[in-house]
C-alpha cells in the first residue's frame, strides 16, 4: 500500500540567529526539531514520497549556514532512498536557493509548471504542480491547469500540489475565509480529472472538497507562527492508497510549545508590583510557554521593557508584548 506523507510550511531559519547577541531560548529550533520529526516519521514508516507544500524557509534571502542546515537534511533524507518533492512557496520569491545539496536524484522541486512522475507498488502517480503564483493566480491558474495536462498519464493517480489560498479556506481565531480574490483560486475552476489536491501556504490545517468532492488538503504549519494560531493543532498528513487504488488519509499532530496571553488587569502599576503579578500569573505555567502581555492601561507599558522582562521571565520562555487592549 503506497504512502505518502505531506507536509507544508516549515518557516525554516525563523527565530534562528548565526550570531545570538545575547543568551536566550529561541524558537528556531522547535521549527527544525519538528522538521526532523516529520522526516524520521516519513523514514520509520518506510513511506514512498515525502511532499513539502512550500514556505520551506522563512523568508526569500536566507542566511548560507541556514540553507545549509535544511539541505543537508533534505539530502541525508532522500539519500535513504525516499524521494521528496517540494513546491516553492512565497517565503522563497516561488524559487529555491540554488545549492548542490539539492541534485541529488530523490529531490524534486518545481520551478515551472511540470508533472514529476513516480510508480509506487505497481502505481503510477504523478505529482503535478507549479511555484507559488504571487499575483492573480484566479486569472492565471486556468492556463497553468492546461500546461500540465498534456504531461499526465490516464491510468495514474493524480496529485496537484501548490503554495496558494482556495476558495473556502480558514484562517485566525475570528475564522476568516478566503472569497472572490485575485489571489485566491476559485473551488470550481479546481479541475475534475485529479484524485487530491494537496496546498500550503494557509497555516491551519483543514480539508476542503472540490465541486467534484477531491479532497484539498492543507496540512497548515508545522509550529505555532504567531499567536494567531495559539489554539491550533499542528502537525502533517499521512495518504495511504489500497490495491483498489482508494485513498485514505489521516493528521498526524505535533507537539508544539503552549502560546499563552498573561493579562495585567490592575489600572496602575509599580515596578514592584509588575514583577510580583508577572510571577503570579507564570509560576505554574509550562516552563517553555510562548507569552504574550496584554496591557489594560496603556500607562503601565512603561514597565515592559527588555531588560525588565528578562530578569523576570524565565529563561526557558519567550515572551511578547501585544498592542494594548485600550478601555472605553
Amino acid at each position: 500500500m503506497p504512502k505518502i506523507i505531506f507536509l507544508s510550511d516549515t518557516h525554516l531559519g525563523f527565530d534562528y540567529p548565526i550570531r545570538p547577541k545575547k543568551e536566550k531560548r529561541r524558537r528556531g529550533i522547535d521549527f527544525f526539531n519538528n522538521f526532523d520529526k516529520v522526516l524520521d516519521y516519513a523514514n520509520e514508516k518506510q513511506a514512498d514520497l515525502v511532499i513539502h507544500g512550500g514556505d520551506l524557509f522563512y523568508r526569500t534571502r536566507v542566511p548560507n549556514p541556514i540553507i545549509d542546515m535544511v539541505y543537508e537534511r533534505i539530502f541525508n533524507f532522500a539519500d535513504t532512498g525516499i524521494p521528496i518533492v517540494i513546491v516553492p512557496g512565497n517565503h522563497e520569491s516561488s524559487r529555491l536557493p540554488v545549492s548542490l545539496f539539492m541534485q541529488h536524484p530523490n529531490i524534486y522541486y518545481y520551478s515551472q509548471p511540470q508533472v514529476f512522475k513516480f510508480s509506487f507498488k505497481g502505481i503510477g502517480f504523478d505529482i503535478a504542480g507549479f511555484p507559488c503564483v504571487r499575483k492573480d493566480v484566479r486569472g492565471k491558474f486556468t492556463e497553468l491547469v492546461k500546461e500540465l495536462q498534456p504531461n499526465l498519464r490516464a491510468d495514474s493517480i493524480k496529485f496537484l500540489c501548490m503554495h496558494q489560498s482556495i476558495e473556502g479556506a480558514k484562517v485566525g481565531p475570528s475564522d476568516y475565509t478566503f472569497r472572490n480574490s485575485k489571489d485566491v483560486i476559485p473551488i470550481q475552476a479546481l479541475p475534475s480529472n485529479y484524485d487530491m489536491f494537496l496546498s500550503g501556504h494557509i497555516h491551519r490545517s483543514q480539508i476542503l472538497h472540490s465541486t467534484c468532492q477531491t479532497p484539498i488538503i492543507y496540512p497548515g504549519s508545522i509550529e505555532r507562527t504567531a499567536f494567531a494560531e495559539k489554539d491550533e493543532d499542528k502537525g502533517f498528513y499521512e495518504i495511504n492508497i489500497n490495491e483498489n487504488r482508494e485513498i485514505s488519509y489521516r493528521f498526524i499532530n505535533l507537539e508544539t510549545r503552549p502560546m499563552i496571553d498573561v493579562i495585567l488587569q490592575k489600572d496602575l502599576y509599580t515596578a514592584s508590583s509588575l514583577k510580583d503579578e508577572i510571577l503570579k500569573q507564570i509560576a505554574y505555567l509550562p516552563k517553555d510557554s510562548l507569552l504574550r502581555f496584554k496591557m489594560k492601561n496603556p500607562a503601565n507599558l512603561a514597565f515592559l521593557k527588555v531588560k525588565f522582562l528578562d530578569e523576570v521571565v524565565p529563561t526557558t520562555m519567550n515572551y511578547q508584548i501585544a498592542v494594548v487592549q485600550r478601555t472605553k
